[in-house]
């Protein structure tokens, strides 16, 4: 139970703090639009503090699908928890929909309503192959980063938290201008889902949502392949 209140309170910080000031930041920029290297350093920071808390706290830090079903394969935890944690980081996702709808609804409602408030919105919807290449190789790279920190048994936990928050920074900051930069299904389908239900279906790009669903899904299942060859 405590690994799923931390999965639940780890998603909804991340997302919060991520989304937030997604919101906040276009609304001083506006209409100017943000930078690759801000958009990184925001979300590296939003990972970086709930990881940190849920780390203390909880003994978690995963909020994504993609990290449960690593530990799951690697038997750090039950397929029941796994289950159990993706449901928490639902739950989570959906609650810091709702507080990024609060925050725009009440205090920021001048800036125009736009589905990246919430999803992730790629540079061009057309390039299939593009987006699912970037989504998967950014996946990929978090998993094997995942799997080598797992292997490092002499660095303190704060390092490896620290390094693996430099790492998102550096992957979001590249790719981000590219796909939006998920990498994690429940930090897009779920605001997505909200977005859809909240505001206007027809706005919401569902056909795109394949990519920011299978791309993850696909890296992470080569990355813990590939993880196995290296490291077993």
């Amino acid at each position: 139970m405590k690994l799923l209140i931390g999965e639940f309170v780890g998603t909804y910080l991340m997302l919060s703090l991520g989304l937030v000031s997604s919101v906040v930041i276009n609304y001083f920029l506006f209409p100017k639009h943000q930078n690759r290297w801000l958009t990184g350093f925001y979300w590296g920071i939003s990972i970086l503090i709930p990881s940190f808390i849920t780390t203390l706290l909880f003994g978690t830090a995963g909020f994504n699908p993609v990290v449960s079903l690593t530990l799951a394969v690697n038997d750090k935890i039950s397929f029941w928890l796994f289950i159990g944690e993706v449901i928490m980081q639902t739950l989570g996702a959906w609650l810091a929909s709702s507080t990024v709808n609060l925050v725009w609804s009440k205090w920021l409602r001048s800036l125009p309503l736009n589905l990246n408030l919430y999803a992730t919105v790629p540079r061009n919807l057309n390039k299939w192959k593009t987006n699912f290449i970037w989504e998967m190789f950014g996946t990929f790279i978090i998993v094997i980063n995942m799997q080598a920190m797992s292997n490092i048994v002499d660095s303190p936990w704060w390092i490896k938290t620290i390094w693996s928050s430099i790492l998102m920074t550096i992957i979001i900051s590249i790719i981000a201008p590219i796909t939006g930069a998920a990498f994690n299904p429940v930090r897009d389908l779920i605001p997505r889902l909200f977005f859809s239900r909240t505001y206007d279906k027809g706005l919401s790009q569902w056909k795109y949502s394949i990519i920011p669903l299978l791309g993850p899904l696909v890296g992470g299942i080569l990355g813990i392949i590939f993880s196995f060859l290296v490291y077993k």
